[in-house]
């Protein structure tokens, strides 16, 4: 996600000091999907999360995720369509955006079977897979005010450039183009755990529903994952080698600080300082 509000219109302040940068096409840009440097006029495309564009020393070229490269999530979904009986549509949903308050949201965390699937971090989106359509990614539209307070969002650009999507549309037009994609498919597959009403309530699905032709997808999505590639067994690896390494670090602080909600942050902190994006 990009920099908070204060943090941009801080940098926004010194570039401008700096290098007379003008505010009007700042702001023009960042509405665009576009940040600029603080220090540079070189601008870049945010696509919401990490890119090796915007992020080299966590994101490798060729890469969607660290680690993962683009032609790793092809693989991924074709081998999921292999295990799918012929003339399936797959749907997947994005997970929701869980809120502590009114107005301040947990920590997101992205369904397993998106993630896995996609590469995007971001929640309000739908991923329909099948062997006619490829991978058609249905994204949120962009609300400014809303970006101001949780950064730029993933659209319909960075579905085709940046998840390498076969086709991407508005997810306000869901309602209009899923219908047709769920009459040609012979069988429908979605994680019910995390459906979203977005398609759920759709006629078309729910015909579907009553005729027994959904079933459930993570006995598919699970078996995809049994045998795991080169670049997932180093993840893992580094993943064990860092969980390892905190561990130690924080039963020595144990010895010093037996307090519980200290003992918890310092392992969070252990890891993420060795480079975990985030806690499982």
């Amino acid at each position: 996600m990009a920099i908070g509000v204060r943090g941009i219109l801080m940098k926004a302040f010194v570039s401008r000091a700096k290098h007379r940068l003008n505010l009007k096409q700042f702001s023009a840009a960042l509405n665009n999907g576009y940040c600029y440097s603080a220090y540079a006029t070189q601008h870049f495309f945010d696509a919401g999360q990490p890119t090796a564009e915007t992020h080299p020393q966590l994101v490798a070229a060729g890469e969607i995720t660290p680690g993962i490269t683009e032609q790793e999530y092809v693989a991924r979904r074709k081998k999921l369509l292999e295990l799918l009986p012929e003339k399936s549509l797959v749907i997947m949903a994005s997970a929701p955006v869980k809120m502590m308050t009114d107005v301040v949201p947990y920590p997101f965390r992205q369904d397993a079977d998106y993630l896995y699937f996609t590469g995007c971090q971001q929640p309000g989106g739908i991923a329909v897979l099948s062997d006619e359509f490829g991978l058609c990614m249905f994204m949120p539209d962009s609300d400014p005010e809303e970006e101001i307070w949780r950064g730029q969002v993933a659209g319909t650009y960075a579905a085709l450039n940046t998840f390498k999507a076969d086709q991407t549309f508005s997810i306000s037009k869901l309602h209009m183009l899923l219908p047709d994609m769920i009459a040609k498919a012979c069988k429908l597959y979605h994680n019910r755990n995390i459906a979203s009403s977005d398609y759920a309530d759709l006629p078309a699905f729910k015909k579907a529903l009553n005729e027994s032709n959904v079933h459930y997808l993570c006995k598919y999505t699970h078996e995809a994952r049994w045998i795991k590639s080169p670049s997932e067994m180093n993840i893992m690896r580094q993943s064990a080698a860092i969980t390892c390494q905190a561990l130690l670090q924080t039963m020595l602080a144990s010895k010093r600080c037996p307090h519980e909600h200290i003992l918890a942050t310092t392992i969070e902190y252990e890891c993420k300082i060795r480079g975990a994006q985030r806690m499982a």
